[in-house]
């Protein structure tokens, strides 16, 4: 294992010891146009009890309706065979669960045209009751329960459609959802609609659904309205409104909500500044285990903002963070490590974290996990090509620190055989991002 002097170390450490003024700037929590996340799924069906009508043992009434039902549905009446075969699906009425039967009784009465008997049926399908699993016949059969005008079977079939990548049906049922009140289904048109998911991205209409879902009361979509008003996607940025939809959100218990609103109190974004209400919010949202507010709820511990400097407590919230996967988390846990924050010093585990952290696509610990690389630290000897490998997709992500570092490796030939063409590449790209530092180097290096 190689080890470092305190001036190497140093050396490495130069970004983290800029973590506070650079994550300030770089991990703003409402972000810009947010990636949309997979429509909830509907429940597992083979993980849920059987409904029960009553929970009296069934009467003679009970077998004789059942047997009233059975003859019903063999001469051929669909509401009874939709009837008979839920009876069968869930074993009511003591009947022996038999979804086969199940199965076929909601294709006779599906095949006549009714909507309910269409979404059992692809229900089925979807699920492998009492048939072979067929997502393309679930979808069939969803389509045409939800063209038929059923609620569940229009959610259903968004959901399908979405996981087989097809945007524009999932918005079509979607948006029916939506019109006819559906505000999770508003919430969803609208990030489907800032993301250009089916359809050329409308940020306009978006937020037109947004507010209608939020007047509403639905917190994820004041939440999402609230990035909207900081970011002026769609709307005309206002912090003011940004912060008083976040509250009713918070207020409402949605941790993310919580944890932007801390936010808002520590920079003072739409009201002024409260160290101590930032702390109290980024608690109460780190209590749901939201890793960004664990990960902020650290810092206020690391530097005693808002609270007593607790260092043993900042990197217990760090290690939750980065256990529930959280990047940030991942990266400040290992620079607990690396400096021995709350806990013993270990090159090892800040390499792991960093590592970590850094595969998850956060620019900044690939930068820090190339010089790492570099130098050797947290492992046993120095790997300047992979450390080239973690600057270059740095820079991929548009990070100018990871241009500068990937141009600096093609200049010195660390990783790679010198490239001058490719030095001038990366450099270029971050002097065009302002970055006075490549600015310098570019001038000395490539002279007009």
């Amino acid at each position: 294992m190689r080890t470092s002097s305190h001036k190497t170390l140093c050396f490495l450490l130069v970004l983290l010891l800029l973590t506070p003024s650079l994550f300030a700037a770089w991990w703003w929590p409402f972000g810009g146009k947010k990636k949309s996340e997979p429509i909830s799924s509907h429940p597992d069906l083979d993980k849920r009890p059987p409904i029960k009508v009553s929970e009296q043992a069934p009467s003679k009434a009970d077998q004789a309706s059942v047997e009233r039902l059975q003859k019903l549905a063999k001469d051929g009446n669909a509401n009874a065979q939709l009837a008979l075969g839920k009876i069968y699906f869930d074993g009511l009425l003591n009947q022996k669960q038999d979804h086969k039967k199940a199965f076929d009784l909601f294709s006779q009465a599906a095949e006549q045209g009714n909507p309910r008997a269409m979404f059992n049926l692809g229900l089925c399908y979807d699920g492998g009751f009492g048939v072979r699993k067929n997502q393309a016949e679930a979808l069939l059969w969803y389509n045409r329960a939800a063209e038929a005008g059923l609620p569940e079977a229009q959610l259903s079939a968004a959901i399908l459609a979405e996981r087989n990548g097809d945007y524009a049906t999932a918005l079509r049922f979607l948006k029916l959802r939506a019109n006819a009140g559906d505000t999770g289904a508003m919430h969803r048109v609208a990030s489907f609609m800032l993301n250009g998911l089916g359809a050329p991205a409308n940020p306009e209409e978006a937020v037109s659904y947004l507010l209608e879902a939020s007047r509403r009361g639905d917190s994820r979509s004041q939440v999402l309205l609230a990035d909207c008003y900081q970011s002026g996607i769609g709307v005309e940025r206002n912090y003011y409104e940004m912060f008083n939809w976040l509250t009713l959100a918070a207020q409402d218990g949605d941790p993310e909500a919580q944890a932007k609103l801390g936010y808002c109190y520590q920079k003072g974004l739409g009201i002024a500044a409260n160290a101590e209400l930032a702390y109290s919010w980024f608690k109460t949202a780190a209590t749901a285990a939201y890793g960004p507010a664990l990960v902020y709820l650290g810092d206020c511990y690391r530097y005693g903002d808002g609270t007593a400097m607790d260092h043993k407590k900042a990197f217990e919230s760090y290690r939750s963070a980065a256990e529930l996967n959280e990047s940030t988390g991942a990266f400040n846990l290992a620079i607990a490590y690396s400096e021995g924050i709350g806990t013993e010093a270990s090159a090892q585990d800040a390499f792991k974290w960093m590592k970590k952290a850094a595969d998850a696509n956060l620019a900044l610990a690939q930068i820090q996990l190339g010089m790492y690389l570099q130098q050797g630290y947290g492992i046993e000897k120095p790997d300047p090509k992979l450390a080239l490998e973690y600057f270059l997709k740095a820079a991929m992500l548009e990070e100018p620190l990871g241009m500068m570092q990937s141009a600096k490796c093609y200049l010195e030939g660390v990783g790679a055989e010198k490239n001058p063409e490719k030095a001038k590449y990366w450099l270029s790209k971050a002097v065009a991002s302002g970055n006075r530092y490549a600015l310098e180097l570019y001038e000395k290096h490539f002279p007009k």
